[in-house]
């Protein structure tokens, strides 16, 4: 056990030095701030706030200001624990709570007097969830939700719909492809056998009473707009390899106004103290498929489906060195090999050495009949 252990490890290692060339930083916008209160409702300066990030053990520390107010800014979503300390008062804990990904979060804290060495334990549970820090009308959609709510060909845009705000009715052509909205011009969303592989994928969803064309998409905070259509992202990432997806509608900061639709943030996963993955496998044969007509009722033989359709992938992340460096790596493709049927005219033998009467294997039948009698004379 202790060798797959280092194996998976070495794996993830190779995996982190591989993608570490230059390029984009993740930039978080989650945060967590409060006032630190005694139970008089005075605020309290001078108190030791220390945050830990409960997923790595990574932990930071803040006083609190003359109006007792502290924050943390830039957190990536996940479950904290916060501690509160201060002389001539008891020592408050909140205890794993979980942080939203691309938004800040009110936590007060109400210091008891007493003796330091005594301590309060209050559940994150009890963290209200509603967002009082804005007026935004926004959702988000976690890791469970985007693995297990169904989204055609394993596309999370899919799901964006579901946001507060959002409206998409979901519609898909005959093909199993995209069906654009009424008004909307442009590539579309995606397809079955397209899958995040699509170039330009443009989501059909309004919001804000605005065209889909407003839309705009962020990973970790890089945007990913297509420069051609307008509402397209150009990188949809796996389900496995997302964290959370977090959709405002409208009454958002001025930090988003390049577009009036929905702004689209996407935080991807990262690596633990806990080693973690997972695998799938989406397969479609012939012989799972019911038979059907190809040519209608009347005519053509009644056959199957003949795609062999392959989607798989998986992911998996830990630590590289314990309580300092982590790492996640996902992966995901798709297979697809099918035979189309169609209907077209082809020339037989049996109709250049017939003919039928007015084409133009007739008439050249006619003309070398012809020839032939004038030779023979």
């Amino acid at each position: 056990m202790k060798l797959g252990k280092i194996a998976v490890q070495g794996l993830l290692l190779l995996a982190c030095l591989a993608i570490l060339s230059p390029g984009a930083v993740a930039q978080y916008r989650a945060g967590i701030q409060g006032v630190v209160l005694d139970t008089q409702g005075d605020t309290i300066a001078g108190a030791t706030v220390t945050l830990t990030n409960l997923e790595t053990d990574k932990t930071i520390q803040v006083s609190s200001q003359e109006n007792g107010v502290y924050n943390f800014l830039s957190l990536p979503p996940g479950r904290y624990r916060i501690d509160v300390e201060k002389a001539g008062f008891k020592k408050q804990s909140v205890q794993d709570f979980q942080l939203a990904g691309e938004r800040t979060q009110a936590i007060n804290v109400t210091l008891e007097v007493g003796e330091i060495t005594q301590s309060v334990t209050v559940s994150g549970d009890t963290v209200p969830a509603l967002d009082t820090e804005n007026g935004n009308i926004s959702g988000t959609l976690n890791s469970n939700d985007i693995q297990n709510l169904p989204a055609l060909g394993r596309d999370p845009f899919q799901l964006l719909r579901l946001a507060p705000g959002v409206f998409g009715d979901g519609g898909h052509s005959a093909n199993g492809g995209s069906q654009n909205l009424p008004g909307s011009q442009g590539p579309g969303g995606t397809s079955p056998d397209a899958s995040i592989f699509q170039t330009e994928n443009q989501v059909q969803v309004n919001a804000n009473g605005q065209r889909n064309t407003a839309n705009s998409f962020q990973v970790d905070g890089v945007s990913v707009n297509s420069l051609d259509w307008g509402g397209a992202a150009i990188i949809t990432p796996n389900e496995e390899s997302i964290k959370e997806v977090r959709v405002s509608a409208n009454s958002y900061d001025a930090q988003y106004g390049r577009t009036s639709g929905a702004q689209v943030e996407l935080v991807s996963q990262n690596g633990t103290n806990d080693i973690h993955g997972s695998l799938f496998l989406k397969i479609d044969r012939p012989g799972l498929n019911a038979k059907q007509r190809e040519f209608g009722q009347g005519i053509g033989a009644v056959t199957r489906v003949t795609d062999r359709f392959n989607q798989y992938g998986g992911s998996v992340g830990g630590p590289i060195i314990k309580n300092r460096v982590f790492a996640f790596f996902s992966y995901e493709t798709l297979r697809l090999k099918s035979t189309q049927i169609n209907t077209n005219w082809a020339e037989t033998p049996q109709f250049l050495s017939q003919g039928a009467p007015g084409s133009i294997a007739f008439a050249a039948r006619g003309v070398e009949a012809a020839q032939g009698r004038g030779r023979a004379r």
